[in-house]
C-alpha cells in the first residue's frame, strides 16, 4: 500500500506540472480525486484494525487522542488523525499548484505513518 500512496501522488504531480494538462488544470478536481483515493487506503487500514481487534478480543473504541500507550491505540490514533487530515484537505480551495502539491505532499505522509503504525500493530 506504501508504494500506492506514492504512485498516486507522483502520477498526481505529474499531471499537475504537465505542460498540456495546464491549460485544463481544475486543482479542486485534483484534491478531491486524490483525497477519495487517500480515504480508501485509510478505509482500508481501519478495516485491518477493526479485524485485529476482534481476533484479539478487544471491544474499546478507537481512540481520538492521548493514551497512546499500546501499538493498537497508537495505530488507531494515526488512523483517526490522517482521516481528520484528509477531511481538511478536501475542504481546501487552492489557486496554486505549489500550494497543493505541498499539501498532499504532508498528507500523503500522515497516512504513511498510519500505515507504519498498523504494520507495529501487527507484529505486536
Amino acid at each position: 500500500m506504501k508504494i500506492n500512496i506514492i504512485i498516486i501522488f507522483i502520477t498526481v504531480i505529474t499531471v499537475i506540472f504537465s505542460p498540456v494538462a495546464n491549460a485544463q488544470l481544475n486543482l479542486d478536481s485534483i484534491n478531491q480525486k486524490v483525497g477519495n483515493r487517500f480515504e480508501e487506503d485509510l478505509n482500508r487500514l481501519a478495516a485491518i484494525m477493526e479485524e485485529l481487534r476482534r481476533r484479539k478480543g478487544i471491544t474499546e473504541t478507537r481512540v481520538a487522542f492521548g493514551g497512546v500507550d499500546t501499538p493498537i491505540k497508537s495505530a488507531d490514533y494515526w488512523i483517526t488523525y490522517a482521516a481528520e487530515a484528509v477531511a481538511f484537505q478536501r475542504a481546501q480551495k487552492y489557486s496554486s499548484k505549489a500550494g497543493l502539491k505541498s499539501d498532499l505532499g504532508i498528507l500523503a505522509n500522515k497516512i504513511l505513518r498510519a500505515k507504519r503504525e498498523v504494520g507495529k500493530a501487527l507484529n505486536e
